[in-house]
């Protein structure tokens, strides 16, 4: 019961960091009505992912990690690069869109690579810690996190209009849309981190499940805040909608008076833990392998290499391209990823 709890607290909050950073926007910006639709979609795509890479609610005890590390060596390598290039990509792209939101939000003298260096050293000491440890951490980090999260959603509850979200009626536009793009990497990226966190008994994968169940209501709560603020004309030009709302309301029933540092502060959490995730798979991936890939797969490793490339992003522009182009692939390797975990397994089976 520990772990399920464990497993589902760390699928819900590497799942809220990523959702305030890009989901709103393309979601919003992809089509002209029935977001919801978009929503629900990449939801169940998710949970596709997810039956594939951890199995249905049956106890699993095949370590997915494990098999990857006791597979050939020309199997384990290939997968070993891929991931560690896709790893670098998706840290590049989380550490420069957090760093640019915190500098325009509260530390706007700050230099951004000194916020990118933060994020990247504190995560960077967290990911040598073993794989108990990191879900333990994700406790504390739900603990803090998730109440401040729900804070700051219910306390705009006031300041929405019904009117301003509708018509709810479907719409395929998103369908041709470059702006959908990114949402592959939100809806995959979560998964590619929690499949190696097993094996996985009966009772965890409720939990997980229930966790996937759960996290349904933050996509479309995170879409409808902004859409039921400005309505959809007003909502689509923006970058950062749900931030951008959430900084126009004051409260002063609490030390804070503005509801984005409550958000901000529990995504920092989320940041931490999805770049710790990240480094620690890498890690853990080239533990069998060779002390030259291991040095390359070293989390200092990969972070400079993050660090390097998170320099020559030179504006938001430039991010949200790469994660046109990026998310696509990183869906790839994940589905690819899920598919190879379903055949380790089945030949796991038999040996039982």
């Amino acid at each position: 019961m520990k772990q399920g709890i464990s497993i589902s607290v760390l699928f819900i909050v590497l799942q809220y960091g990523l959702l305030m950073f890009i989901f709103p926007q393309s979601v919003i910006q992809s089509q002209p009505s029935g977001h919801w639709m978009t929503v629900v979609l990449g939801w169940l795509l998710q949970g596709i992912l997810l039956r594939l890479m951890v199995g249905g609610l049956k106890e699993e005890k095949a370590d997915l990690l494990l098999c990857f590390l006791q597979a050939r060596t020309a199997a384990r390598i290939f997968w070993l690069w891929l991931i560690t290039i896709s790893n670098v990509l998706v840290i590049t792209i989380i550490i420069r869109g957090h760093s640019q939101l915190l500098k325009m939000l509260f530390l706007p003298n700050t230099p951004i690579w000194v916020l990118m260096a933060l994020l990247l050293i504190s995560s960077l000491c967290i990911s040598y810690a073993g794989r108990n440890s990191l879900l333990r951490l994700s406790l504390l980090a739900g603990l803090f996190g998730l109440p401040l999260v729900m804070i700051s959603l219910a306390s705009v509850y006031g300041n929405l209009s019904l009117d301003m979200i509708s018509p709810l009626n479907p719409t395929l536009a998103f369908m041709g849309d470059a702006k959908i793009l990114p949402l592959f990497f939100i809806f995959s990226h979560t998964i590619g981190v929690i499949g190696f966190f097993g094996p996985l008994s009966q009772n965890s994968k409720r939990w997980l499940w229930g966790a996937w169940c759960l996290s349904l209501f933050f996509y479309l709560i995170v879409v409808y805040i902004p859409l039921g603020m400005f309505g959809h004309e007003g909502a689509a030009p923006l970058r950062y909608p749900l931030i951008i709302v959430l900084d126009s309301i004051r409260v002063n029933w609490f030390f804070f008076d503005r509801l984005s540092m409550f958000y901000v502060m529990a995504v920092l959490l989320s940041t931490l833990l999805n770049v710790t995730g990240l480094l620690w798979l890498t890690r853990s991936l080239a533990s069998r392998s060779s002390r030259f890939t291991k040095w390359i797969a070293s989390p200092i490793t990969i972070s400079v290499l993050a660090l390097c490339l998170a320099m020559l992003v030179v504006n938001m522009g430039d991010l949200e391209k790469l994660s046109e182009w990026g998310a696509p692939a990183r869906f790839g390797l994940v589905l690819a990823i899920a598919l190879a975990g379903t055949y380790y397994r089945r030949q796991v089976r038999p040996r039982r």
